[in-house]
């Protein structure tokens, strides 16, 4: 029984030791992935106790399944593209490409959990408010066929229902 616990272990630590090896081109986007999750969850954490709201477990749980299925998603880019021989270069453009967009999305995030939880008049609320109709393009939604754009998509989502 001994030896068997002890190819478990051996086993594990070889398959482990393999994949930190194939993934080593892109660990640096993992590790900004990381960050970026952690910085998430703690704003979002943050935002919450300021506002008086109690810790959710669901939100943390739905926050790291995001983070899992993201990881995911670019451990995958990374191994299809690896397999079908893709240039390196290129491959790890892509797999960039794809966390340069998670961290426009979640860095918006971060700025809104910000924003909610600074007191208006205050200088710091405007400057975080400015970046973050900056993040999120708000002076388009300003000219006139954008907003009738979006009313025409709201439209027929609520025809949809």
């Amino acid at each position: 029984m001994n030896d068997f616990i002890t190819f478990v272990k051996a086993a594990i630590i070889g398959i482990l030791s393999e994949m930190l090896a194939f993934f080593a081109p892109i660990e640096s986007n993992f590790i900004a992935l990381v960050w970026l999750f952690g910085l998430n969850f703690l704003f979002g954490l943050l935002a919450d106790v300021l506002r008086g709201k109690d810790f959710s477990m669901r939100k943390a749980i739905t926050c790291i399944t995001h983070a899992t299925m993201f990881f995911t998603l670019c451990a995958s880019l990374y191994g299809i593209g690896y397999f079908q021989n893709m240039c390196e270069e290129v491959l790890n453009q892509c797999v960039s490409s794809f966390c340069w967009i998670l961290v426009y999305c979640y860095s918006t995030n971060i700025v809104r959990n910000i924003r909610s939880v600074l007191r208006n008049e205050t200088p710091a609320y405007k400057a975080v408010d400015l970046l973050y109709n900056a993040l999120t393009l708000a002076f388009v939604k300003t000219l006139p066929f954008v907003a009738e754009i979006i009313k025409q998509r709201k439209e027929d989502r609520n025809a949809d229902k």
